[in-house]
């Protein structure tokens, strides 16, 4: 029996062996196709879906890896095989093979001229108008004979933005108020702006005594807050928040028509920790000396207006240059703040970097590192948002988000896409 088993060992090992050397160059080639194919892969993560380069600067798609670009037209055809001319601005697309093989992805490069902004930190006063009267909810409303009745559920929703009654443009919550009660119980006709698509309802106001009349809607016109200027460039064109300003009750991006902002005195701190974020509480005064620019923009990235003078506080800020998403590394950096009435960079430290993020305004990731700032704040706190990030004497960011488990932890979006 040992010895039947023994000479069967011996027998399956040469037929294997034999095996092996009859297949050894399907085995290698199947086994370097999977290594490809999981590097592949795992090579995605580094290669952005979009890349900005300086004029005259050379393209860089991880750099460690060994790819090749191959320059596509319009039409699909190749232009040029291996490094981009990057000397004339222009938009380009790019075709990146694994060992100038495997096609992994296309990556659309912007060539772009060498871009200086100043970076600012300085707490601003907001205040937008919507386009139109935003419906915040609709619900019941006591008639005249004591009944809760609800005229507009099931015709308007929130987030709708109102434009018209009977015909008649309206931009304020009075002019609206002012339509229902004239309609005196019959029905009015309202324009309505529903996700970008105007629309037509009608609905029939209730009674609720003393010649006053209900549809059933809350509604707003406007909205005010405080928030940090990221950047101003050489034409006194500034970017701040680096989100848009939404409505904390719709849960959705407000519709502007127009926009102001204004210098803002901080008054108090409300320090940051788990579970409250904390925020920054100022005083806005809404007069015309107090008006530093108009807000001509809101949109994901944030908001964009033009300044008539910079704020004092910036009167000796100096430019940097602009750093792109491929020169940012994880470690050291630093946020620039005006608190106290003292501008100071804070350190922390960035932790990821994701070139291709689900959500533009999360595309770094960092904890604050530096005391003196925990100590002032708790960490990010509410009215921080715009913030600008700086690593290596370049601008690369500005601050978006605050953990709520975790004041001391926060996103930031790329300055690359503020600035498009």
């Amino acid at each position: 029996m040992e010895a039947a088993v023994h000479k069967g060992e011996i027998t399956g090992k040469i037929r294997i062996f034999q095996y092996y050397k009859k297949y050894r160059g399907k085995f290698f080639g199947m086994y370097l196709m999977i290594l490809i194919g999981f590097a592949g892969v795992s090579v995605l993560d580094y290669i952005p879906d979009t890349l900005s380069v300086q004029r005259g600067e050379a393209v860089s798609i991880g750099g460690f890896l060994p790819v090749t670009k191959t320059v596509k037209s319009e039409d699909g055809a190749v232009e040029s095989f291996g490094m981009l001319n990057t000397e004339e601005c222009g938009t380009y697309e790019m075709e990146v093979r694994l060992l100038g093989i495997i096609p992994v992805k296309d990556v659309t490069v912007h060539i772009v001229d060498h871009t200086e902004v100043i970076p600012c930190g300085v707490p601003i006063g907001i205040y937008v108008h919507t386009n139109g009267i935003l419906v915040v909810d609709v619900g019941d409303v006591e008639a005249e004979n004591g009944s809760q009745q609800s005229p507009a559920k099931h015709i308007l929703k929130s987030g709708d933005y109102i434009l018209a009654v009977n015909g008649t443009e309206i931009s304020e919550k009075e002019e609206l108020v002012a339509a229902v009660n004239a309609s005196e119980g019959e029905s009015v006709n309202l324009t309505v702006r529903r996700d970008g698509e105007q629309i037509q309802c009608e609905i029939t106001p209730v009674s609720c005594g003393a010649g006053e009349y209900r549809i059933g809607a809350w509604v707003r016109d406007d909205m005010a807050g405080i928030g940090t200027m990221t950047y101003v460039d050489g034409e006194g064109n500034f970017g701040a928040l680096g989100h848009s300003i939404s409505d904390t009750d719709t849960e959705s991006q407000v519709e502007m028509s127009e926009g102001k902002a204004y210098l803002v005195d901080i008054v108090n701190i409300i320090k940051g920790e788990k579970g409250n974020p904390g925020e920054l509480v100022g005083q806005i005064q809404y007069y015309s000396q107090n008006e530093i620019g108009v807000i001509e923009e809101n949109n994901s990235e944030g908001i964009y207006g033009s300044l008539d003078s910079l704020p004092d506080e910036l009167g000796n800020a100096e430019p940097v240059p602009v750093g792109y998403k491929q020169e940012i590394q994880s470690g050291n950096a630093q946020i620039l703040v005006e608190l106290d009435g003292v501008f100071q960079y804070y350190d922390i430290e960035i932790d990821n970097v994701d070139l291709n993020p689900s959500e533009t305004n999360k595309s770094i990731r960092f904890r604050v590192t530096d005391q003196d700032l925990i100590d002032k704040t708790g960490g990010i706190i509410q009215g921080l948002s715009g913030a600008p990030i700086l690593q290596n004497g370049k601008i690369i960011g500005a601050v978006t988000h605050v953990f709520v488990s975790d004041p001391l932890e926060g996103y930031g979006i790329f300055i690359e896409d503020m600035l498009e």
